[in-house]
């Protein structure tokens, strides 16, 4: 059966509800919030709203903006009963099992949702770990116990690399240190017995991460800021910088070496966090200010971004034609194209789709996974 518009209508139009209320919920969020209740009891107003407590606060200071917004929106005058604006009557008329309703999703999710840290048994085959259960998990759906594990879950990195143009002595190297041999050359009367060689030394490649913690990314920014933090541990070659409205360059918090400390202070630093969006105007900062340092040059750039542009797209066009000039490799990382139906239909992504060398999703540790396995992919 194909999705049922009128539920999920309803679902969005309260996600907007709480915008209203000062809590700040992306449109992943509201999907994931969707799908949820695609498995619930329509009439259970329990469920409703454990689900969205779950899928849609992602700070404690917003539950009593959601829960006013859900009473408001919810419950009824008498304050026991659901709104009638989601299907209440049972298949029967009778009382009995109420009549599902779809939204075209799978019926396991929620399962996964609400297990935790539990084990629940995987499809066809063994129970499934907690971490196991944790990669599949979209971010947006993590708790926040979960994100405390966040840390040991991420992928081993192992960052490109590329050759410099500074060599050093090998016994195999395909160059010939003609200094050397001939000093080694006057120990035998001048005659070249023995010819030094030398070979190209390789560095790590410089990274550069531009992660969008605009509102509409909410349940997605603090997973891929951390996941710029253990790989600003993994290299002093790794650039991070974030951007709402504005750009804002997060490098020296990074390098803090308590995790919490860093994340306090990259909020700190970031007076845009959970705001607007201007892709195109934050990269042209990015492109004229720091792109014409070392930043670039022979960089992996990783733009984290939903693509959901307000500003004017040509704008970013001209950013991202010049930022593939400049790097050796632009990659989008797009946590909506976790969802099986993604189109890349957004005008900013449209616009940015042209230079990007790969796209990935990045909206779990499985997507981090396939990001990791690309950065490391990719000879010298």
């Amino acid at each position: 059966m194909g999705p049922e518009p009128g539920p999920a209508t309803e679902l969005v139009r309260f996600g907007r509800l709480l915008r209203t209320h000062g809590v700040n919920v992306g449109a992943g969020q509201v999907l994931s919030y969707t799908r949820a209740v695609a498995d619930l009891d329509p009439a259970g107003i329990d469920d409703l709203y454990w689900a969205g407590r779950i899928t849609l606060v992602n700070r404690h200071p917003d539950l009593a903006a959601y829960n006013a917004a859900f009473d408001a929106f919810f419950v009824g005058s008498e304050g026991d009963s659901p709104s009638p604006m989601l299907p209440l009557a049972t298949a029967d008329g009778d009382g009995g099992e109420p009549a599902s309703v779809s939204f075209g999703t799978e019926q396991h999710e929620l399962e996964i949702l609400e297990a935790g840290d539990e084990e629940l048994p995987a499809a066809g085959g063994p129970r499934a770990s907690s971490a196991e259960i944790l990669r599949a998990k979209h971010f947006d759906r993590w708790t926040e116990e979960e994100f405390r594990q966040l840390a040991r879950l991420l992928p081993d990195l192992r960052l490109p690399r590329k050759l410099s143009r500074r060599t050093r002595p090998s016994a195999r190297g395909p160059r010939i240190d003609l200094r050397r041999s001939v000093r080694r050359s006057l120990r035998n009367g001048g005659d070249l017995f023995d010819l030094r060689r030398r070979l190209r030394v390789d560095r790590p490649r410089p990274i550069v991460l531009i992660v969008d913690v605009s509102g509409s990314m909410a349940g997605f920014s603090r997973a891929l800021v951390q996941f710029s933090y253990g790989m600003s541990r993994a290299s002093q070659r790794v650039e991070v910088f974030c951007f709402g409205t504005r750009l804002t360059r997060l490098t020296r918090a990074m390098r803090v070496r308590d995790a919490d400390a860093a994340m306090d202070e990259a909020t700190d630093l970031v007076v845009d966090w959970d705001g607007g969006t201007r892709i195109g105007e934050s990269l042209a900062a990015y492109v004229a200010r720091w792109g014409k340092y070392r930043f670039n040059r022979g960089a992996v750039v990783i733009i984290c971004s939903d693509g959901l542009e307000r500003g004017e797209p040509d704008r970013l066009a001209w950013a991202m034609q010049r930022l593939s000039r400049q790097a050796h490799r632009v990659i989008w990382v797009n946590p909506l194209a976790g969802d099986p139906n993604f189109q890349p239909l957004a005008r900013g992504l449209v616009a940015a789709l042209p230079y990007v060398d790969d796209l990935i999703a990045g909206h779990n540790i499985e997507g981090l996974e396939d990001l990791a396995r690309a950065l490391a992919g990719w000879a010298a």
